[in-house]
This record gives C-alpha cells, structure tokens and sequence, in this order.
C-alpha cells in the first residue's frame, strides 16, 4: 500500500503552525478526508516588537508572546532588496531533507512568498528532491520594485530575480487563493505573481485561480475551497 501523500504548510507573518492550521481547518479537514498529510511547521524568525511594519501596543504585544505568534519566515521590510530569505529557506529544506519527501506545498501571505520561491527551486536547493505535484499560494506575492526602464511599472527586484522565475517546463500545478478585500496584501500584487507564470509561458491548464470577497484570510466556506481540495486531489494523483 503507498504512503499518504504528503503536504508542508507555511504559516504567514505573525502565525505559527497551530494557528495556521486552525486557520485553514476547512481545507485541512477535506484533505484528510481525502487521506492527504498536512505538515504545519514553525517559521525560525522570532521577532521583537521593534520588527513590526506597524504600533502593536504592550498588552497585546505580551498576548503575541503568550501565544507564540511573534514568528516570521523574514523580517518585514517595504524595500524588497532589503528582504533576506536565506535562513528561511535553508530552515524549510533542512526540514524537507529531514522529513519528505513532499508531495506539495502550501502558503499563505509570507509563507506563500517562500513556498512560491522553494516551488520553482526545489529540485536547485535539493536535488535528490521531485518537484512538487502541486503548490497552492494564498495571498501571495513576489518582491518588486519601481522599474527605471519602464516608468509606472514594476519588475522583480534583481536579487529575487531567479527565486521568482517559473520553470515552464516543470509539471507542479500551481493554484492561487486571493481575497479581493485583502488590505494587507492587495490581489493586484498576486495577480502580478500569476502574469509572471502565465508571461513565462507556463501552460494555462498548470494554472488555477480562486478568488473569495474577503481579506486576507483562509477561505473556509465549502462552496470555496471544495474546488481546490479536488483540484489537489487531482493533482496528487499523477
């Protein structure tokens, strides 16, 4: 009898494993249902209060504390060249090493920028590693920047360049969950990340998209993410 197929979940920032994965109940339900391993782990980075992008005040800062959500796969900054993922991706590919191999990945907002990055390079960071049969990314986006030869527009900034170039030619099928009331990543930043697959040439039929009307959030309604559970049960399949 073959092992269950097996999924790694990214948390995103300010989460840790267990909230991600009350978060996304609804889908983690489905796919066991379905038989599939959901593996959620903790990102490495432990942040102060002096990382955050915005005020939180003491009390609920301590309440961060106590519930061991001050965690980010990077720290959080609004230039993109500035953004380092090396720990971060070592960390997860230590962690692949040690318990894959992963038959998927899945991300949300921070962890969905790392887990769009360890999908088009896992067969670089870890060769003896397939390429995952499918990623799914929510609320992700990719790290831009102004871009001097076309005014109004954005490119990958250069360091992330290759990080964020798709192979057109892997067979991951890859599907994309976005809020259309998300503030905090807002989906023309993921409807970028998507033109990148769909620019680079990477056949429509590897390229699924969800939408939901709210912010940013798991969708946990079924008539939502019933499509995606079956498209990864498809998936799985091959």
């Amino acid at each position: 009898m073959s092992a269950a197929p097996k999924l790694l979940f990214l948390h995103g920032f300010l989460q840790n494993a267990k909230v991600f994965s009350e978060k996304s109940s609804g889908i983690r339900k489905l796919l066991k249902k379905a038989n599939i391993q959901c593996d959620y782990i903790d990102a490495p980075v432990m942040l102060e209060k002096k990382d955050l992008p915005f005020v939180m005040d003491d009390e609920k800062w301590q309440a961060t504390l106590d519930a061991d959500v001050n965690r980010a796969w990077f720290y959080h900054s609004e230039i993109s060249h500035e953004l380092d993922l090396s720990e971060a991706i070592a960390y997860v590919v230590k962690h692949i090493k040690e318990n894959g191999p992963y038959d998927g990945i899945v991300g949300f907002s921070q962890g969905a920028a790392l887990s769009t990055i360890l999908t088009n390079k896992i067969t670089t960071l870890l060769p003896e590693h397939p390429e995952f049969k499918m990623s799914l990314i929510i609320s992700g986006y990719s790290f831009t920047e102004a871009d001097p030869e076309h005014e109004g527009e954005l490119r990958i900034t250069e360091k992330f360049q290759d990080a964020f170039t798709p192979q057109p030619d892997s067979k991951t099928q890859l599907m994309f969950i976005y809020g259309e009331a998300d503030q905090a990543v807002p989906c023309v930043r993921t409807k970028y990340l998507i033109d990148l697959y769909k620019n680079a040439g990477v056949p429509e039929d590897r390229i699924s998209v969800f939408t939901h009307p709210g912010g940013h959030m798991v969708p946990n309604k079924k008539d939502i993410i019933r499509p995606v559970v079956e498209k990864i049960q498809k998936a799985l399949e091959n």
